[in-house]
């Protein structure tokens, strides 16, 4: 994955990979129109609009702190500078923490000269200064390999089905693949507890995440209090929280909350969504963690969605 930010575009093509991560198979569709919308608006000079669009994409991302450093960026090219370090602070408070976008030859160097900016780079070094580098690498390089594993993965099982010798031959493949970085995560959580964004910043916190999505039911619900309790004390991404939790309930046979998680059909085809708990206020709930309306994320899928019947009257 690309991880520097250097400029605002290269930024959404990281963010993009990242989210692409956050969703497994499915592409989060809602989340990446937006995305480069704002990076279009941004190469017209149309800043503010960029800046308003980053802000909806971090709305639909799980709450990616990277999207409110792009929104920042725009702001302050557009002059609006009180938006700009509201959005700056949020950022780094949830752990977007790459020095390299607050340098001085970065987008944020229109805001270098305002008497916000000493304070606003003193907690950045202080938050930096806490991060424990060495996992922070390594979960970083472990979900780069975890997601490598899984090119192709979703391509043969679409066409084949998921009860066919060539879904069996590369989902052994993959389960070999996952074995040690399972094991690295487990010994990490047992080091550390969960390495949340305090720890090791947004985007390893993130990986660590992503890892957890990818290992047996049982460790899962094993982690899962730490990764929920790390979302309460904004420690980690809600939509992340929201999505290992569908994971869970999925697994353990229960309907889901979110409406994230689907299974591969037998013969070939799309997937096909579990069922939801009380579905007709699911995109009410999806909203709530920073996930996009169910019928983009799951067209993003191939999946046709018309929506539950009924109105939402109770979350």
């Amino acid at each position: 994955m690309t991880r520097g930010t250097g400029g605002s575009r290269r930024a959404v093509g990281a963010a993009v990979v990242l989210l692409a991560a956050a969703a497994g198979v499915a592409r989060a569709q809602g989340f990446m129109t937006l995305a480069m919308r704002a990076d279009t608006a941004e190469q017209q000079h149309r800043y503010a609009d960029a800046a308003r669009l980053y802000e909806r994409a971090y709305g639909e991302s799980g709450f990616q702190p990277l999207m409110l450093a792009l929104a920042a960026a725009d702001f302050a090219k557009a002059g609006a500078t009180d938006s700009a370090f509201v959005d700056l602070n949020r950022a780094v408070d949830e752990g977007y923490l790459d020095p390299g976008y607050f340098a001085r030859d970065s987008d944020t160097f229109v805001l270098h000269g305002d008497p916000r900016w000493a304070p606003l780079q003193e907690k950045l070094n202080a938050r930096r200064a806490a991060l424990d580098s060495g996992v922070m690498r390594e979960l970083l390089a472990l979900a780069d390999s975890d997601q490598a594993a899984r090119q192709g993965v979703g391509g043969v099982i679409v066409r084949y089905g998921r009860a066919s010798p060539q879904a069996d031959s590369v989902l052994r493949a993959l389960a070999a693949s996952d074995a040690p970085r399972l094991e690295r995560i487990k010994a990490i959580v047992a080091e550390h507890g969960w390495p949340g964004r305090r720890l090791v910043g947004d985007d390893a916190a993130h990986a660590a995440w992503v890892l957890v999505q990818h290992a047996p039911l049982d460790y899962q619900k094993q982690v899962l209090p730490l990764v929920l309790a790390a979302v309460s004390h904004d420690d980690a991404r809600a939509g992340d929280g929201a999505l290992l939790q569908d994971r869970v309930l999925v697994g353990e046979g229960q309907p889901q909350i979110y409406g994230t998680q689907t299974r591969w059909s037998a013969t070939p085809g799309p997937p096909v969504l579990e069922p939801i708990s009380n579905e007709a206020c699911v995109d009410v709930r999806r909203q709530s963690v920073g996930l996009e309306p169910l019928e983009d994320y799951l067209k993003s899928l191939g999946v046709r969605y018309f929506g539950p019947s009924g109105r939402c009257t109770q979350h």
